[in-house]
C-alpha cells in the first residue's frame, strides 16, 4: 500500500478525508515490490514473529528499504490499512479475503 498526502502523514491525514491518497497495490516496479516484500518477510523472521505482521517501509531515492514500524496487531476496523492491503493481496492471489483470513487463523491454530 503506498499513502501519498500533502505533508506528513499524521491523526488529521489518517482519519479525515480527502487528506490521504491510498494505492492498493503500491505504484511500484516489480523490482522495489520485491525488495519491499523481501524486506518484510527479513525483518518479520528476525523479530521471531508468527502469523501476521504489518511492516511499514520507505524506499528512499536510491531504492533502498528503511523499516519505520512493525505491527503484530494491525487494526482491523474500516479505516485500518491491514484490511485494505489483504484485500488487495487476496486479488492477486485469486482468492477472497475471507478466505485468506480463514488460511492465517488456521495456521495460527496448527502451530
Amino acid at each position: 500500500m503506498e499513502i501519498v498526502t500533502d505533508g506528513p502523514y499524521d491523526f488529521d491525514a489518517r482519519y479525515n478525508a480527502g487528506r490521504s491518497e491510498y494505492f492498493v497495490p503500491a505504484r511500484l516496479t516489480d523490482e522495489e515490490t520485491s525488495t519491499v516484500k523481501s524486506t518484510a518477510e527479513r525483518v518479520h523472521r528476525i523479530l521471531g514473529l508468527r502469523h501476521l505482521s504489518r511492516t511499514d517501509i520507505v524506499l528512499d531515492g536510491d531504492g533502498v528499504p528503511w523499516v519505520l514500524d512493525v505491527n503484530v496487531a494491525p487494526g482491523m476496523t474500516e479505516t485500518s490499512l491491514f484490511p485494505q492491503a489483504a484485500a488487495a493481496e487476496a486479488h492477486n492471489l485469486g482468492t477472497t479475503v475471507d478466505d485468506l483470513y480463514t488460511k492465517i487463523l488456521r495456521s495460527a491454530i496448527d502451530r
